[in-house]
């Protein structure tokens, strides 16, 4: 009857887990035991895995014994299960979710047949295996001893992973590395800043500084082969760029940007020396080809499209792939009130934003009877569109990109292609401006993509065209009906600041990261956490006391500590003599060692 409810319940949450247990047979070395006081309990080998005398209170002093570790926490990881009676006793005391980690499914069925855990089953997530799912910053984890001591292999990498991911959410020294120029550089400067907002230490290679110069190969000589070698050049100097800062700063991560100036040499150096980099390929990749070339050299490779792509990365070796959806910033694209003035400016019945690519050119024209303002450059003014482009075709700032967003009643999004007349029938990526209008909370009927549907709801937070014809008819009836075009784009701003910021995208792409094996490189441990140490010494002892001193640096190392003693006054405390008296044996060793 136990087990049956028990399993009733866990189908419910985790059908697979279910399945497992349902089919589990049990071990010859687990045994089931009676307590002192009537209560089943389990040994397993010469492991008991609960009081004999009284487990119930055996699990409130282990609550207790973690009490404030469990009341800081947003999430609470504990290393094995037994019977669950701490499981149990920990869910009275907190509300927030649990994860438990227990290797053997036979251990989890006897504690299915013998305790009612319908009560707290909802809250729990299981893992039976050694993949580590994704989990929210602030989680804390704690040991159930005689577990930890029954599978310690097991229980040492699953310590080992989660130590790095606490490393990854508290905060790591990320290298962003962006383009000399392009499309991708306004998108790797907001990584920089979500990463930033995350709680990572941030430099941001800026190789926008470069652009003028690079521009101007081209103005001293005509000889192409030698353009060619001079920009090659060029990149090779802003590529060892990148790694005397890397020796400069040494990153627990360099991330770079499509675009980014860094030669397979300097890749395969950053690997040599253990720096981790990944690449986020915000590109199309029929068109641009150059990932065969780099995405080797890459420990983390981050793409925007799916299915054939990922069939070619495999083709040449990588394996450590995902797609990462573009997103907005929605402290830039946000909805904006204008003025009557601006109103008369930047509005419009319908509105384009982007480059003249050779789609939009000819697609356009079929839109010529309706109220169309064009913003942006690479528009030929000669043409039928010439009428409809504004500012002489200049190139638009952000700031003004939001304020046409926001003022356009209907902002047409067309993706580029500069093979197709109108819509790209095999379109699968999302391009940057489909989350920017919608975090203006602009209304926009964007050309149907194959990724679009994994991202908004269509229809609700956001319409699709498939031809000019299928546009005409949309634009018509959105105009005549304002109130349901505003609903769609009050849905659309809320999906994007719900599921589509750049924080929630380089978190995810974090989170991939570590699912991926990443390894914190060895100058990370150059110093240790803080809030770790106290945790390790208590924090009413005498040593957890004075290390909390040291909170607000977030790291630590003993060099630090000796020099901010020898650097103050007053009697030494016990603590403060011992750690000099540490780095004395630490010197008189050195100096047996020279």
């Amino acid at each position: 009857m136990i087990f049956r409810d028990n399993i009733e319940v866990l189908k419910t949450i985790n059908p697979e887990l279910a399945g497992l247990i349902v089919g589990a047979g049990k071990r010859d070395d687990l045994q089931i035991l009676t307590t002192r006081n009537g209560l089943p309990c389990i040994k397993a080998g010469n492991v008991t895995l609960h009081s004999l005398y009284n487990p119930v209170k055996e699990a409130e002093s282990w609550v207790e014994h973690y009490r404030e570790k469990i009341e800081k926490s947003s999430l609470i990881c504990v290393l094995g299960f037994g019977l669950g009676y701490h499981i149990l006793e920990l869910c009275k005391t907190t509300e927030v979710d649990v994860v438990v980690f227990e290797p053997r499914v036979d251990i989890l069925r006897t504690a299915f047949e013998l305790m009612d855990l319908t009560p707290v089953l909802a809250r729990i997530r299981f893992v039976t295996g050694d993949e580590i799912p994704r989990l929210k910053k602030g989680f804390a984890v704690v040991e159930h001893k005689p577990s930890v001591n029954l599978s310690p292999e097991y229980f040492e990498k699953i310590r080992s992973m989660l130590n790095v991911l606490k490393s990854i959410k508290k905060g790591l020294k990320i290298m962003v590395v962006g383009p000399i120029y392009g499309g991708s550089l306004p998108v790797a400067g907001s990584c920089a800043n979500a990463l930033s907002n995350l709680g990572h230490e941030v430099d941001f290679v800026d190789n926008s500084r470069y652009k003028d110069v690079f521009l101007s190969i081209d103005s001293i000589t005509d000889d192409k082969a030698h353009q060619d070698r001079l920009r090659e050049m060029f990149v090779s100097f802003a590529s060892e760029a990148v790694i005397a800062r890397c020796i400069e700063i040494k990153p627990d991560l360099v991330f770079a940007l499509a675009q980014a100036p860094l030669t397979e040499a300097s890749l395969h150096k950053l690997r040599e020396n253990k720096v981790p980099t990944a690449f986020w390929f915000v590109e199309d990749f029929r068109l641009m080809d150059y990932w065969q070339r780099v995405a080797p050299f890459y420990d983390y490779f981050f793409t925007i499209q799916r299915g054939q792509f990922f069939e070619s990365l495999k083709g040449i070796g990588v394996r450590n792939f995902s797609c990462l959806p573009l997103a907005a910033s929605v402290d830039i694209h946000r909805k904006t009130e204008l003025s009557g003035d601006e109103l008369k400016i930047y509005g419009s019945d319908v509105s384009f934003v982007g480059a003249g690519y050779y789609n939009r050119r000819k697609f356009f024209e079929g839109l010529l009877d309706f109220d169309f303002k064009i913003w942006g450059n690479e528009w030929n003014l000669n043409s039928p569109l010439g009428r409809c482009i504004q500012r002489s075709g200049e190139r638009i700032d952000t700031e003004d990109i939001v304020k046409i967003f926001s003022a356009a009643k209907i902002n047409v999004n067309l993706h580029s292609s500069t093979y197709h007349e109108g819509v790209n029938p095999y379109g699968d990526f999302v391009n940057p401006r489909t989350f920017e209008i919608s975090a203006c909370e602009g209304f926009q009927l964007v050309d149907a993509r194959t990724e679009i549907q994994e991202l908004f709801k269509v229809g609700e937070e956001i319409v699709c065209f498939k031809d000019l014809s299928d546009l005409r008819h949309k634009i018509r009836y959105y105009l005549n009906n304002p109130d349901e075009r505003k609903a769609i784009a009050r849905k659309a701003m809320e999906r994007v600041k719900k599921d589509h910021t750049y924080e929630l995208r380089m978190e995810e792409m974090l989170d991939l990261v570590f699912s991926m094996g990443y390894e914190l490189p060895p100058w990370h441990s150059e110093g240790a956490i803080v809030e770790e140490l106290v945790d390790a010494a208590g924090v009413e002892t005498e040593l957890g006391r004075y290390l909390a001193r040291f909170t607000d640096k977030g790291k630590v190392g003993f060099d630090d500590i000796v020099e901010d003693i020898k650097a103050g006054e007053g009697a030494l405390s016990g603590v403060e003599r011992i750690f000099l008296l540490m780095d004395s044996i630490k010197q008189q060793y050195e100096v047996k060692k020279q």
